[in-house]
């Protein structure tokens, strides 16, 4: 009897193999279907030949890999139910045997469990080699799909995390934290954009992302919106509600140009979070140069903020900025907050305009160059985000527009003035509100009726909703600072005394004004951005013209902070609102029924994308800022005096109005000083302001040459 060593016998097999499932299934179609016939491809497969694709076959050919991969992914056709062992419809095909080893239906087959374990493993291999080779595929094609439609691959590929969980990217040679500069330009209006003019914000009107305007709050002017561009809050909810006021609960004076009578007050200013403290609450470390706000104490910044200074140079500003970047990773500031008055103080001397109007826009333009020059020199357009933003537009006046205060009302009756171009009155503890608002209805309305119109009369009940100022004393936090009697007179027009306009020698002063009805077009506001935040967050390079109450919570959107409470929209529903392609506006620049002049010449970017529609092409920017922003040095001027309430009082009764204004400004704020006191703290800034500079050089010789 003759051994086939090949086939082991029923002894061979492992007591645990017995009761394996599988062989269940094996001997229960074994009865059923009796043979499998030795041609059955799979069955008779080696495991072996999986993994040496160059084995001869039976023709003595050596297959390429091709081919055997299409032998073990063939047609179900070929190897159809061959695991299961289950009858194929080719009654033929199942009992040809080439070796002749069964020659009868009845002669039952024995089995290799060996080779059948053999097989099994074959299968199992090819089908998870087949799986893993499908996952990887699928993994490689999404990792595909998102380097190469990701809207900004910079901060795909060169992102890390540290230790503490924080995102870091890389310009290549430092190491960075997601970083925010915002510039707000006093005084800019949307309008003042051309490609002539300012080469920088027409390209970034055109290129880069923003809103064709942004809505400034009520009152448009300078230190009530720039809180409300920090803090998120209206006036009425953040109390800075006017240049100037009366507060008739600290009974004191606040003068916004004046730091002894309120303006470095901290009493003043503790409504709302302003971002500084947001940032700092959350880590992220802020720097603030000249800011409104900013260096009131324990309200501002205690580190890297800089104290107000008009006739800074602009070159400089991008210095100071630049010297925050340079600073090592541990140290560098995340937000930075600038202002540049610039156009403000030549809107104010010139009005809206004039070459030295043109040449002031020109100037800041370069500095905008010079920061987006020094940024990419840097490579941090991809790691920066750059927001450009201004608080008010600006007005122009006339002699032909104004009215006198003293003609409306006897001022001995008032005890205090606040705001300005809006006027708001305190009456005497004597004197009733309603005996004034009568005297002043009766007497406006014996003035030419073409000026009186232009001035509304209101107290502070019956102040339209829409200014979100005034109404009941709890309608808004604030609302106990506002004057019981307002006058409101429209763009364009003012109030002023004969006092002050014989000290003018009857040519009104200043030829530009802001403050009035913040949803008119000459008040508008600009906000434009570059950077990753913006690639990435809006839905269209656009976005509808929105209220600066929600500019807050973009910022904070962009460092990734958690905002405090506050007027705004949330900043994702609000990207949501984009621009549609054919917005049109309507309103031609300067939306006035009477005849100005002004430096709109049909040539504002503005109108070429949204009135005229005539889609203008990039310009060409300065190449050279620096050297033109060092030429440009002698267009710093000296600012323009703006009212204030001692201004509208007459002279007869000024010494006791000064001295009830200093009565109430006895109460010392810690930057206000006296004598040597005064004298010692100037030395002791200069020294820190001094060993900083160092500092920043030193960093600057180690950068260079290490």
């Amino acid at each position: 009897m003759s051994v086939n060593y090949n086939t082991p016998h029923t002894v061979d097999v492992p007591v645990t193999d017995l009761d394996d499932p599988e062989d269940d299934i094996i001997f229960a179609e074994q009865d059923t279907n009796h043979h499998q016939g030795e041609n059955n491809k799979y069955y008779n497969h080696d495991v072996n030949a999986f993994f040496d694709p160059l084995e001869d076959d039976e023709s003595g050919n050596k297959p390429n890999l091709i081919n055997k991969l299409k032998s073990l992914l063939g047609s179900s056709s070929n190897r159809k139910n061959q695991y299961e062992m289950v009858n194929t419809s080719d009654s033929s095909n199942r009992f040809q045997d080439d070796s002749n080893d069964f020659n009868e239906l009845d002669e039952e087959a024995p089995i290799d469990l060996r080779d059948y374990r053999l097989k099994l493993l074959e299968r199992k291999v090819r089908n998870r080699t087949l799986l893993g080779g499908f996952i990887l595929v699928l993994i490689a094609s999404s990792v595909f799909i998102l380097v190469f439609t990701r809207k900004n691959p910079v901060n795909f590929t060169n992102q890390s995390t540290n230790s503490k969980g924080r995102v870091i990217f890389s310009n290549s040679t430092h190491e960075f934290y997601k970083t925010t500069i915002v510039i707000s330009l006093d005084g800019f209006h949307p309008h003042y954009i051309n490609i002539h003019d300012t080469p920088t914000l027409h390209n970034m009107l055109l290129q880069d992302y923003g809103s064709p305007y942004m809505i400034p709050s009520f009152p448009s002017s300078t230190f009530p919106n720039h809180w409300t561009l920090v803090t998120g809050l209206y006036p009425s909810e953040h109390g800075i509600v006017g240049n100037t006021f009366w507060d008739p609960q600290l009974k004191k004076q606040f003068i916004n140009t004046d730091p002894k009578v309120g303006g470095l007050d901290p009493d003043f200013w503790k409504g709302g979070e302003p971002i500084w403290q947001t940032a700092k609450r959350q880590n992220v470390k802020p720097a603030v140069h000249m800011w409104p706000g900013s260096e009131v104490p324990t309200i501002g910044p205690e580190t890297d903020y800089d104290k107000f200074n008009g006739s800074e140079v602009l070159s400089l500003k991008v210095d100071r900025v630049m010297g925050w970047l340079d600073r090592e990773i541990e140290t560098r500031p995340e937000l930075i907050l600038t202002y540049v008055p610039t156009v403000d103080e030549y809107g104010h001397k010139y009005g809206i305009s004039g070459d030295d109007l043109t040449q002031s826009l020109t100037y800041v333009d370069d500095f905008l160059q010079l920061m987006r020059t020094e940024l990419e020199r840097r490579n941090l357009q991809n790691i920066v985000n750059l927001i450009v933003v201004s608080d008010h537009g600006m007005s122009p006046t006339s002699n032909d527009r104004l009215i006198y205060l003293d003609d409306l009302v006897d001022l001995n009756k008032i005890e205090h003035i606040d705001g300005w171009p809006l006027i708001g009155l305190r009456p005497k503890d004597d004197v009733k509100v309603e005996d004034v608002v009568i005297e002043l209805n009766t007497k406006i309305n014996q003035l030419d009726p073409k000026l009186s119109k232009n001035y509304n009369i209101y107290t502070r009940e019956n102040i339209p909703k829409k200014f979100k100022l005034g109404g009941q004393l709890n309608d808004h936090r604030f609302n106990y600072r506002l004057a019981p009697i307002w006058i409101f007179p429209d763009v364009g027009y003012v109030i002023t005394t004969h006092e002050q306009m014989d000290k003018m020698q009857h040519d009104y002063k200043p030829k530009g004004v802001h403050g009035y009805d913040n949803t008119h077009l000459l008040m508008r506001a600009i906000f434009l951005g570059s950077g990753p935040y913006f690639v990435e967050n809006f839905k269209n390079k656009k976005i509808k013209p929105f209220k600066n109450t929600d500019f807050y919570n973009i910022v904070c959107d962009t460092l990734d902070l958690n905002p405090a409470e506050n007027n705004g929209t949330i900043a994702s529903l609000l990207f949501q609102d984009k621009l549609p392609n054919d917005w049109h506006d309507d309103l031609q620049f300067p939306n006035l029924d009477f005849e100005v002049d002004h430096i709109v010449k049909n040539n504002a970017t503005y109108d070429q994308l949204w009135r005229l529609k005539n889609n203008p092409e990039p310009a060409d920017v300065n190449n050279d800022p620096k050297s033109s922003l060092d030429e440009g040095q002698k267009t710093t001027i000296e600012s323009q005096t703006l009212p204030k309430p001692s201004d509208f009082i007459p002279t007869i009764t000024q010494s006791s109005f000064e001295a009830a204004t200093s009565t109430t400004v006895s109460v010392k704020t810690t930057k206000a000083h006296e004598g040597f006191g005064e004298i010692l703290g100037d030395i002791i800034d200069g020294v820190e302001e001094g060993v900083e500079a160092i500092g920043d050089i030193l960093h600057s010789l180690i950068d260079d040459n290490f």
